[in-house]
This record gives C-alpha cells, structure tokens and sequence, in this order.
C-alpha cells in the first residue's frame, strides 16, 4: 500500500501536459521539476498565428518572450534600403527574451511562417511569479542571465573576428 505522501505526489503532479512537455525543453526553464513547470504553464498564453502574421514589430517596447509551439517564427530587420531575414526559428525555438528583464524596443520583427502556435510568457506575469514564489522565479532569472550571458559572448567573439578579418584585409 502507498504511503499518504506518495499519492499526494501523484495527485500533486498527475501527467505531463502537453505544454510543460515543450516548457522542459527551453533552456530558461531547465532544471525545474514538475511542480514548478506546472507553475509556469499556468502563466503562459497560447497564442495562434496565421500565415505571414506579427506577433510584433521591431522597435515595439517588449511585453514577454515567446515558445514556438507549433510552426516557424522568422526574425528580421529593416534597413534603409531592404528587410534582412536574420533567421528562422522551429517548434520548441524561443524569442524575445529579454523583454522578461525590461521594456526595452524590439531589436526585430517577428512574423508567423504558415500556421504558428506559440506560447507567450509576459514580464508582468514573470514578475509576479518573482513575487509570489521567489526560489522558482530566481531559477529561472539565473538560467535567463546565463543564456544572455552567452548570447553576448558569442556575439562578441563574432564581432572581433569580423574585425580581425577586415585588419587582414586591408593589410
């Protein structure tokens, strides 16, 4: 016979759904169990996109970060003379992260390639959960430090070489 606590556990936790399948997988949620991805899923938004749809414009304030659920999502940016795809990103993809941390404009525009459904997670959302459960919301305020942390080492290592590429050929 199982023990109270054990049945509470299943209770508690019960089957995976669908969503907090897809939330294990992103890497600002990694490392949480169950019960605190259960959380999470109770703050996310479900959200459809059709063909060539924005979920937002460059230069926009940011309001959240978003997970590819189903579909494609194609980043991009206009210059003066033309909009430059700058990638495209695929089920179980995330965007928009920073916008977690500040209101700061979008540095792109986001647009549905086909049918798109997509989970948004807003900053006010997020900034009650740093509230209200502040372990769970300092886990993944770390975890979403780190990616940014190496998304800008990244960057900078590109950048160096670019211009260690451009010295050596203009000598």
């Amino acid at each position: 016979m199982p023990n109270i606590f054990e049945s509470i556990g299943k209770v508690l936790i019960g089957k995976k759904s669908d969503v907090v399948k897809i939330l294990e997988k992103v890497p600002i949620f990694e490392g949480l169990n169950i019960i605190e991805l259960k959380k999470i899923e109770i703050i996310t938004h479900e959200r459809q996109y059709t063909d060539g749809e924005i979920v937002f414009h460059e230069k926009e304030p940011g309001a959240g970060m978003y997970i590819i659920r189903a579909g494609n999502i194609k980043l991009s940016k206009k210059t003066e003379a033309k909009e430059i795809e700058l990638l495209t990103m695929k089920d179980g993809d995330f965007f928009g992260e920073i916008a977690l941390l500040d209101e700061s404009p979008r540095s792109a525009t986001a647009t549905s390639k086909g049918q798109t459904q997509i989970l948004g997670f807003y900053r006010p959302d997020f900034l009650e959960l740093l509230k209200r459960e502040p372990t769970l919301g300092s886990k993944v305020l770390l975890k979403l430090s780190q990616i940014i942390a190496k998304r800008l080492r990244n960057t900078t290592d590109s950048t160096v070489k670019g211009a260690a590429n451009a010295n050596e050929s203009e000598s």
